[in-house]
């Protein structure tokens, strides 16, 4: 399985995601993980690797004034050509954040993040699906509130704390390929959590199978 990666933002760390998605991949016989930037991104995708993890906001510099945005028309395109011609998107956390809302990629990930409390809380995630079985899992992370198409996608996982409830996964197709979203990723708990990690497994599996 050939793993194409985009990570890390100001405010999610490249090297704690990679390692995360390293070592949790490790588990799967073959899989082999590429690391990209944005500058090598299109090149990358033209290989047509098995899936693209992103994991990273639109925003370059958030705190800056001048807001400058690393999706271009040209990547908006590459990423719709890529799964169109039957690549797999798999979206991670921040990579629901910041995308203009006439852009390819937003179409494709039918989601988007809205806000998160200022300080991490207990969130507890449940759901279900067929293939993924019951799913409870719990522990302190930043809760992310995101707004999704629910009638043009399967959501498979929410996510409620003191400060409400949210969606938390959800999958489809699109084109030839498959699109699914996880937003429970960002605090070292989360990251070491035996339960998330067999669930980004079940959802990198789901992903890449037709």
């Amino acid at each position: 399985m050939k793993i194409l990666t985009l990570l890390g933002d100001y405010y999610h760390s490249h090297d704690q995601l990679l390692a995360f998605i390293q070592s949790t991949t490790k588990k799967i016989d073959g899989a082999e993980v590429n690391d990209t930037s944005i500058e090598n991104l299109k090149e990358h995708l033209e290989e047509q690797p098995d899936v693209l993890i992103i994991s990273k906001e639109n925003r370059r510099e958030p705190e800056e004034e001048d807001q400058q945005k690393w999706l271009t028309d040209e990547l908006d395109q590459s990423i719709a050509t890529y799964v169109e011609k039957g690549g797999n998107l798999f979206v991670l956390h921040s990579g629901l954040s910041s995308y203009p809302e006439n852009s390819r990629y937003q179409n494709l990930i039918k989601g988007k993040f809205l806000h998160h409390p200022e300080h991490h809380t207990m969130i507890s995630f449940d759901g279900y699906a067929p293939d993924f079985g019951t799913l409870s899992f719990r522990y302190s992370d930043e809760h992310y509130f995101v707004e999704v198409k629910e009638k043009e996608t399967e959501i498979f996982l929410k996510s409620s704390s003191s400060e409400g409830e949210s969606i938390a996964g959800w999958r489809h197709q699109a084109g030839e390929g498959r699109i699914i979203c996880l937003t429970p990723t960002h605090s070292e708990e989360g990251y070491v959590n035996g339960d998330l990690q067999k669930l980004f497994l079940q959802a990198l599996e789901w992903v890449t199978s037709k």
